[in-house]
């Protein structure tokens, strides 16, 4: 796994994995259904992956493409109350699964949501 050319970051194999935003935040596009570990009740990442993005993210989010989800933490939680599992199928690789009790949970806001409360912030703020 490695840190691609500028936002997207991929799989040595090419699958794209997610975007890094100027925020320091990775953001990452799952199917709730498929890809929540349900065994566990969290998001699970590749160690290797999180291991890189440690000193440049401070923030994960988790945007499910089913349920219109954001799922937001702290990429420090992992490391800290994350459960450390060897996947027995495919690569066998090393994750960590964080339970969703460690995440925030809210809907995805549209475009034109997020600029009608940018537009209400800044009339608020002055």
């Amino acid at each position: 796994m490695f840190l691609g050319q500028g936002k997207l970051i991929r799989m040595r194999n090419g699958k794209r994995l997610g975007v890094l935003r100027k925020d320091r935040t990775f953001v990452t596009y799952r199917s709730e259904k498929k890809h929540l570990f349900k065994a566990y009740n969290g998001w699970a990442f590749n160690l290797e992956l999180l291991k890189e993005l440690k000193d440049v993210v401070d923030w994960i989010e988790v945007h499910t493409t089913d349920t219109k989800m954001v799922y937001r933490t702290n990429i420090q939680n992992f490391f800290n109350c994350g459960i450390y599992y060897k996947n027995p199928k495919g690569e066998k690789d090393y994750q960590i699964i964080l339970n969703l009790r460690f995440w925030a949970k809210f809907p995805q806001a549209s475009k034109r949501e997020i600029k009608k409360i940018e537009k209400s912030l800044k009339k608020w703020l002055k």
